[in-house]
């Protein structure tokens, strides 16, 4: 983005500041996001991808009614939220303004156990000051947006309508999901039974901010997915993304090996720190193992569709996210074995 297009957007939220740097941060895969330095401050600009979340609006609404409630608690984390509690419209585009969280730093790849146990503990403080939130005052902006159903219906769909060349390429891949496809119906099940909570619905520990020079998260970031759902949706992805000390990026498969001590440290952290129900931490493991297969299959049925929902790089990294995932998920269901 050039200098003078983000002065310009930046001037939509009313701010009597000049833009004198501007960099990009490549590590989301939905929006395009941006930091900017300003004369007196700093921000965080995004472009959000409107065909990934066609009711932002509505999602702002959640955004406003949780940092809302949050004031009235003693929570003790930032949660950044748009400035003006708005989004801006420029050039047929949708821009949000975010404060930029002084002293801190995000991290990519878990390199220590404290920062698990402290994903843990500030999410966990989350649920437990929403606890009592009357969930029906929230928008369902994402539907079916953990519904193993789903997911299955898309990725028989895309079977139908794929390419030969990219069938070929994924077919051995293709054989192994559908003989996991049962666990998707276990889900849903499973996630019936379980009381609907406020979800972030994407606790990848990129959405936790540390503070400079050591481990301790300050912020928990990133809300476009906050919205009613599942536990074990949360709990589940970051067994996910924890535990994999090759990332989901690697396309070195055969060096997917579940951390067994990280999977241990989210456990025994959400049993001793978070307010859950007796079937909630039964389940916890089990979220960890359905939502690696379905982050597999998402990424598969993507690469069958050509690749429209998540940005990618080079040619077939899809796929390559797919077989990530599905090793990760072979590799959690031998640990609990």
């Amino acid at each position: 983005m050039e200098l003078k297009f983000a002065q310009k957007i930046f001037n939509q939220f009313k701010i009597d500041d000049t833009i004198i740097r501007i960099s990009q941060n490549k590590t989301g895969l939905i929006n395009q996001t941006f930091e900017l330095t300003t004369q007196r401050n700093k921000y965080i600009i995004q472009e959000i991808n409107t065909k990934v979340f066609p009711n932002y609006q509505l999602g702002l609404e959640n955004i406003i009614l949780i940092k809302e409630q949050l004031k009235k608690t003693n929570y003790s984390y930032e949660f950044p939220s748009p400035i003006l509690n708005q989004y801006m419209e420029f050039e047929h585009k949708i821009w949000r303004l975010l404060p930029f969280v002084n002293n801190s730093r995000s991290i990519n790849k878990i390199s220590n156990i404290n920062e698990v146990k402290e994903a843990v503990k500030c999410i966990a403080e989350f649920y437990n000051y929403l606890k009592e939130f009357p969930i029906k005052k929230l928008n369902v902006t994402l539907p079916n947006f953990h519904s193993g159903k789903h997911k299955t219906l898309a990725f028989q769909k895309a079977l139908k309508t794929a390419n030969n060349a990219r069938k070929k390429n994924a077919q051995k891949l293709i054989l192994e999901i559908k003989k996991s496809l049962a666990i998707l119906v276990q889900w849903d099940e499973i996630c019936r039974q379980l009381p609907v909570r406020v979800v972030h619905y994407d606790t990848k520990i990129n959405n936790f901010l540390f503070e400079n020079n050591n481990n301790k998260v300050i912020a928990l970031i990133d809300f476009d997915t906050l919205m009613p759902g599942c536990i074990l949706s949360d709990i589940g992805d970051m067994i996910r993304t924890y535990s994999n000390p090759a990332g989901e990026e690697s396309n070195e498969i055969s060096k997917v090996i579940c951390n067994g001590d990280i999977v241990t440290s989210i456990l025994n952290g959400f049993k001793t720190s978070c307010e859950l129900e007796i079937n909630e931490k039964q389940n916890m493991f089990f979220g960890g193992l359905a939502i690696t297969l379905m982050q597999s299959i998402r990424f598969l049925t993507d690469y069958l569709n050509n690749d429209i929902y998540y940005n990618t790089n080079y040619e077939n990294q899809n796929l390559v996210r797919a077989n990530n995932q599905y090793q990760l998920f072979v590799s959690l269901k031998n640990l609990n074995q």
